[in-house]
């Protein structure tokens, strides 16, 4: 069932985990190429770029701009498609994320200052988030990407999904509609990503493009970088399960078949110190895989990505996982408290057998738009942070204490000419303060 098992304690595994960790979270280039192509179309074409990209890859025929477009009657409407039981349960999931939200942004200090000197700061005015429409629907993403956003201050949200063939994917734009996101387009792939990042004749420049999406989706975000602002360069979602003799193999089963049946290349990775645990996980999933409605995907993605290691014991089970560096790690050893605190690589860390990744993904309140591929080594989850730039602020005047700021003249002269950048140094000591 698992595509890999390894034992620490065997010949070779330290070159065959490091193979799997560069497998995993190596970038797909293979639509480079493609992806490039289509952001210079619409760098040059604008609006007409999109709607035949768009024509193309989605299967539509759409005319203008304004087809791609989602009216508010649409959007207000949605809910009336869509199970009440499912829009109450959208509204109590987005309560959390934003009462999440909104406590981190009073509990950051985003003003300082030490005297003259300080930094002062600013939401973003202009986000386009991607929400994928391709495969599945994903409202929950709308959401978990609106809460931080909204949290945060930003003025004008965008909404962009793919509508293949134009069908309406009605729990992404009943999402929308609860999160107050009135600026929605029908629009997919990397034309999405220019679009937004470019600007065209219909569609606005905005400055910063958050959310998952394919590999084109990836791919356009990584080659536009610079231009626009990015939350990350999201891979396929990833879970690693921390387990020893005294984990429960249930639990531990459904979380993992939980983490597969996501997309076929989803990653779901068993550390664990007892055999005969891993053991008992490898049968339970053998058992009910085949009874879900997903249990072909399930498959291929335990095949394509899936993982048990053996470790020799907690210590080096630990290691392995900060090498592997999840999008979640989830921890029900005997002491996950303890054990959570030497994780320090992890875009999220679940700490207890009732800590489930699922209950995280829809409504414990942090967003589930986490760092993958490894990048939780450098990288956050989505959060208030990052919609809001800091610029660092310096009011030197009649306050400044005269001998204080000859000190910050005289050593200015000295490391500027000593890198031989002479008018740096005059421009200091111009300014002297006088006896």
């Amino acid at each position: 069932m698992f595509g890999l098992s390894l034992k620490s304690k065997d010949r070779g595994f330290k070159e065959k985990f490091n193979a799997f960790l560069q497998n995993k979270n190596s970038l797909n280039n293979s639509v480079k190429d493609d992806v490039h192509q289509i952001i210079e179309s619409v760098r040059n074409e604008g609006d007409q770029a999109v709607i035949n990209t768009t024509n193309k890859f989605d299967y539509r025929g759409v005319l203008t701009i304004d087809d791609l477009k989602v009216s508010k009657e649409v959007i207000a409407s949605s809910l009336n498609r869509v199970d009440k039981k499912i829009v109450d349960a959208m509204y109590y999931s987005f309560e959390r994320v934003l009462d999440f939200h909104k406590d981190q942004v009073s509990s950051t200090n985003l003003n300082s200052s030490k005297g003259p000197i300080g930094r002062r700061s600013r939401s973003l005015e202009r986000v386009a988030m991607y929400v994928p429409g391709g495969k599945a629907s994903y409202p929950s993403t709308v959401l978990m990407a609106a809460g931080p956003a909204i949290s945060a201050g930003v003025e004008k949200i965008f909404l962009t999904t793919p509508f293949p063939h134009g069908s309406i994917n009605d729990l992404t734009i009943a999402a929308a509609y609860v999160a107050g996101i009135e600026c929605v387009y029908s629009i997919g792939g990397a034309q999405a990503i220019a679009a937004f990042a470019l600007g065209t004749e219909s569609i606005p420049k905005v400055q910063k493009i958050i959310g998952p999406g394919n590999q084109f989706v990836a791919e356009a975000k990584r080659q536009l970088y610079g231009e626009v602002g990015i939350d990350s360069i999201a891979g396929p979602s990833e879970l690693t399960v921390l387990a020893d003799s005294l984990s429960d193999p249930i639990t531990i089963s459904w979380d993992l078949m939980a983490q597969a049946e996501h997309d076929e290349m989803a990653s779901s990775i068993l550390v664990s110190t007892s055999q005969e645990l891993i053991n008992e996980v490898k049968s339970l999933i053998k058992k009910e895989v085949p009874l879900l409605s997903r249990s072909n995907i399930i498959q291929k993605s335990l095949r394509n990505r899936g993982v048990v290691i053996l470790a020799e014991d907690t210590e080096q089970a630990i290691s392995l996982v900060n090498q592997i560096a999840p999008e979640h790690v989830h921890i029900v050893t005997e002491n996950p408290l303890k054990d959570s605190r030497s994780i320090i690589n992890a875009g999220l860390i679940l700490s207890g057998k009732d800590s489930a990744n699922a209950l995280s993904d829809y409504v414990l309140g942090p967003s589930h738009i986490l760092p993958t591929n490894g990048s939780s080594v450098f990288s956050s989850p989505l959060s208030v942070e990052d919609f809001i730039v800091h610029s660092s602020f310096i009011n030197l005047g009649e306050s400044s204490k005269l001998q204080e700021y000859d000190e910050l003249v005289k050593n200015t002269s000295i490391l500027a000419r000593a890198e031989g950048l002479t008018a740096h140094a005059i421009s200091a000591e111009i300014r002297k303060k006088k006896d």
